[in-house]
């Protein structure tokens, strides 16, 4: 295996682990200072060893030395050479020499040393002194040896031969080379055992420790450890046990009371992300939060509802291909993109019509109201939008169902309308059954035209009202108002008259007009209704209809309470309702009446004042202007 491998291999192994990592510094650290304890305690044992030899040689030194000066004084001079040769065939001595004044070898255990000088700085200085002198030195015959040297005093038995003692203090040296390698192989194994002893304590402390670090500090460690995992992986009741109250115990108290802290946090967190997707689940139109990057972060249930999916998968995923299903990004260049426009190009605001894919891969028009937002997550703020995303296909149905909610209002005007004629039509059959009954040349004509008059009358009231009820359409068709007019009105006079309101109209000649017959109807039916009920004390309503400058007018007068002047820009907002005579209304009649002047191309404004009435004006197209 390569080396850089297994040293690897080793690195990770060690790095997971804190039990480990403590282990390996301490041990570390102890053979460091084990080791530099070893060397300055080797070096003190070694100094201390080669002393004591030093010592021990001053010692052989002045036994030899007597021997010899009395082998001299003797002048036992083969004596003196036997004492030489065998004091030379000791194990720790190299080699013995006597020199004269002049460092001239005299005597030598070593033959081959005799009549040498040797004159070095030892010797001269052992000369000079007249003292002993020791040092380590390197010979070539019998390596490193420590030369010891002596000085032989001038005795005054010996001042015959050698002179006076003034003048010639020492006789000569004698000098002793012992055996420097036994002395170093004798420190180096006491150092040795030295070290392994400080190896084996090194190893003892380190399982010491190992187990003292375990029991405690990594098992408590782990415990936290383990607590922390667990934290992370969502299950915030962890709770770590405490025991003692060390460092680590207070550690674990702080983390229990962290995780509680955390907990409630995430519970209260939990709260109100709940709250707000059930705020935005209970918007009818749906809603969308897109970041800069195109990504989903938030939808409500009737966002999921129109694309057909669910909401695990919608979040997430990019809005492009959530609504359109493309795989790369709408050109914005073509198209309004309200991320590109509010993240990229800082616009507040804004709403376009755009077309999106439902379920089954149907398209479904739709109108987007979006917003900007800065979001702050992780203390960085991040653009995002909010879209707002109505169906208008679902729009139209709900306007069909108003259509027919205000009809319903119509029902007790149109029975009072109907009962009448049929109330004349079965006064004429009666009298027409008598007649006939009483004599056979009865006068018939009048009574059958009363009851074909009536029955036209319920007709046109039927009609009138099938044809409010029909769903808006695209087809434009030529809509006479001052026709249509009157059979609007007659479903609403039973409504007039229990108002005490008095319906007027003026005319000033044929006005004709381009756009949906049950739009229209529809539009002056909320008109009528919304001038009814501005004057809950009665009064006189008059609805005008005449050309101006290639326009025709509708203008529908009340002399009712009048609208505040505060209130002008909110009478159109769908579900806003001020109504004079306190009943309850649903707040969508003008806002209808808006969307109707939207699709058939009419403007509409508003004069009011507070406590004279108000005129509502409509301005279409004349279908009869000249080009």
């Amino acid at each position: 295996m390569n080396p850089k491998s297994i040293i690897s291999k080793l690195h990770h192994w060690i790095g997971t682990s804190l039990q480990r990592k403590l282990v390996l510094a301490i041990g570390l650290m102890l053979a460091t200072m084990s080791l530099v304890f070893l060397v300055i305690l080797g070096s003190v044992y070694k100094d201390r060893l080669v002393n004591d030899h030093t010592r021990a040689s001053m010692q052989i030194n002045r036994l030899l030395q007597a021997s010899l000066e009395n082998a001299m004084l003797k002048r036992d001079i083969p004596g003196l050479k036997a004492i030489l040769r065998d004091m030379g065939d000791q194990p720790s001595i190299a080699r013995i020499m006597i020199l004269n004044p002049d460092y001239k070898v005299r005597f030598s255990s070593d033959p081959a040393r005799i009549d040498t000088v040797l004159k070095e700085d030892i010797t001269t200085r052992a000369l000079t002194t007249v003292s002993r002198q020791s040092r380590y030195l390197q010979s070539a015959q019998f390596g490193e040896v420590l030369r010891s040297v002596n000085p032989v005093r001038n005795q005054q038995p010996c001042s015959v031969c050698h002179g006076e003692i003034a003048t010639h203090p020492v006789n000569g040296l004698l000098v002793v080379d012992y055996d420097a390698q036994s002395i170093r192989r004798d420190a180096t194994r006491s150092v040795l055992i030295l070290g392994a002893l400080g190896v084996l304590v090194v190893l003892a402390v380190c399982v010491g420790i190992w187990f003292a670090l375990v029991r405690l500090v990594i098992r408590p460690l782990d415990a936290v450890e383990q607590a922390t995992h667990a934290l992370a992986d969502g299950q915030f009741d962890t709770v770590v046990q405490t025991r003692g109250h060390d460092q680590i115990a207070r550690l674990s108290h702080s983390f229990n009371r962290m995780s509680e802290r955390l907990r409630l946090a995430m519970a209260q967190h939990q709260q109100i992300e709940d709250f707000l997707q059930g705020l935005i689940d209970a918007i009818p139109d749906g809603i969308r939060v897109i970041d800069a990057n195109f990504n989903i972060i938030k939808a409500n249930r009737a966002y999921c509802e129109q694309v057909g999916q669910p909401m695990d998968q919608v979040l997430g995923m990019k809005c492009f291909h959530s609504s359109h299903e493309r795989d790369t990004q709408c050109p914005h260049t073509l198209v309004n993109c309200p991320v590109v426009e509010t993240c990229l190009n800082s616009n507040k605001r804004l709403t376009t019509q755009d077309k999106h894919m439902d379920g089954n891969g149907n398209d479904i028009y739709v109108e987007v109201s979006s917003a900007r937002v800065d979001m702050v997550v992780n203390g960085v703020s991040r653009p995002c939008v909010v879209e707002s995303i109505r169906n208008l296909d679902e729009q139209a149905k709900i306007s069909q169902q108003q259509r027919l909610s205000e009809i319903g209002l119509l029902a007790a005007g149109v029975a009072h309308e109907i009962y009448n004629p049929l109330s004349s039509i079965d006064l004429g059959l009666t009298a027409l059954q008598s007649g006939m009954n009483a004599e056979a040349g009865f006068d018939t004509p009048d009574y059958f035209d009363l009851i074909r008059s009536e029955i036209q009358n319920c007709i046109k009231i039927t009609d009138s009202l099938l044809l409010l009820s029909a769903p808006p359409g695209d087809t434009k068709s030529l809509i006479s108002l001052t026709e249509i007019l009157p059979n609007i009105i007659s479903l609403l006079r039973y409504e007039a008259l229990q108002r005490n309101v008095e319906i007027a109209f003026d005319f000033t000649g044929p006005v004709r007009i381009l756009g949906s017959d049950s739009d229209i109807r529809m539009l002056l039916v909320n008109l009528t209704m919304n001038a009814i009920h501005a004057m809950p004390q009665g009064g006189l309503l008059t609805i005008a209809v005449y050309r101006d400058k290639g326009e025709s007018m509708l203008q529908v007068i009340d002399h009712g309470v009048g609208i505040a002047p505060g209130d002008l820009d909110n009478i159109f907002m769908p579900f806003w309702s001020r109504r004079a005579d306190t009943s309850t209304g649903r707040g969508l009649g003008l806002s209808i009446v808006k969307a109707i002047l939207e699709r058939n191309n009419a403007k509409i404004s508003v004069k009011s004042k507070l406590g004279k009435g108000s005129t509502f004006t409509v301005r279409f197209v004349d279908a009869d202007r000249e080009e």
